[in-house]
């Protein structure tokens, strides 16, 4: 069926470019167990037979980036105009794993997953979640650089649930000067997303896979999934699928080293990131590695690689 426009459409379809974006990038340790359920709850939906693969986590750790977009060029609609905005997320990596005759087999193939994006453009949220599926909320953020990476990003959320409670915008991620020296830095070889990877703290099961995958800093794949509720039964969803994405890195910098941080990721009642990671929410937090970098990077073609069609009632018991 042909997508109609609305009165403000802001459903604008990528491919979309994001020149000279800066980041700052911080790796937090993270509970594996945790990254596998939130996998299992998230990206591993409907039934195994079906969708023939399960993706799992094979680091025990999360980048947490935040990321000033000067400019975000549309290729379609509308056509040669452009947004900015701050962005806040995690990222996990995941490998997906193929159902051989029952056998769960890895193919090597990593890509990215992010749980939770917070962004200060409303365009954004809104195309980035109903397009591409991507969990984005509208977020605010203090000013933020280089060379002065101490920032706070709050979100809407509700602190209780009960008769009378009101949501309150609330801080999500703090980060502010630390004691002491700075975490380390990526080696010079070492490239974006991956960063630095130490094979020694990585679970035995995935340490031959880890080496065996070769990260470049050409191009990189992203999974999610897009869903929406039915409105005529809100406990179910009308449509949910598994997306695949690709992101070409166009110019990238060198990686440059960041103050001496602490970083703490709150809960609340309808937003539980940290727990979601095996991280203690509301506790400070040291990164295991850190840096600035600067690169310009295109976000490409989106194809769904499983899309859920078992009924709510199939697993009701």
């Amino acid at each position: 069926m042909l997508y109609r426009d609305q009165i403000g459409e802001t459903q604008n379809p990528p491919p979309y470019s994001f020149p000279g974006v800066k980041i700052n990038s911080f790796r937090l340790k993270a509970d594996l167990n945790k990254l596998q359920e939130l996998c299992d709850r998230v990206l591993n939906v409907g039934d195994l037979e079906q969708r023939g693969f399960e993706f799992r986590p094979i680091f025990p750790f999360v980048d947490l980036e935040i990321l000033h977009y000067p400019e975000m060029l549309y290729a379609y609609f509308p056509v040669g105009c452009s947004i900015s905005q701050n962005e806040c997320y995690v990222r996990l990596f995941v490998m997906k794993y193929l159902d051989v005759g029952g056998l769960l087999v890895p193919d090597g193939e990593v890509a990215v997953f992010c749980p939770l994006l917070l962004v200060s453009n409303t365009w954004s949220a809104f195309a980035g979640r109903d397009v591409l599926g991507f969990p984005k909320l509208y977020g605010i953020f203090d000013p933020f650089s280089e060379a002065d990476p101490f920032t706070t990003v709050s979100t809407e959320v509700f602190t209780a649930i009960g008769v009378g409670v009101t949501a309150q915008t609330k801080p999500v991620v703090t980060i502010e000067p630390a004691a002491g020296k700075a975490a380390r830095i990526p080696d010079k070889d070492k490239k974006w997303p991956w960063g630095h990877i130490d094979i020694d703290d990585i679970h035995p099961d995935h340490q031959a896979l880890v080496r065996s995958v070769d990260p470049t800093a050409l191009f990189f794949e992203s999974v999610t999934m897009k869903q929406f509720r039915d409105p005529t039964l809100p406990i179910n969803a009308c449509y949910q699928a598994i997306l695949q994405s690709v992101t070409f890195v166009d110019a990238i910098g060198e990686f440059e080293p960041l103050p001496a941080v602490r970083i703490k990721i709150n809960d609340y009642a309808t937003l539980k990131l940290a727990e979601s990671l095996g991280i203690a929410p509301g506790v400070w937090l040291k990164p295991m590695s850190q840096y600035h970098l600067e690169c310009s990077f295109f976000f490409g073609e989106t194809v769904p690689v499983f899309e859920n069609q078992h009924s709510w009632w199939e697993w009701w018991p």
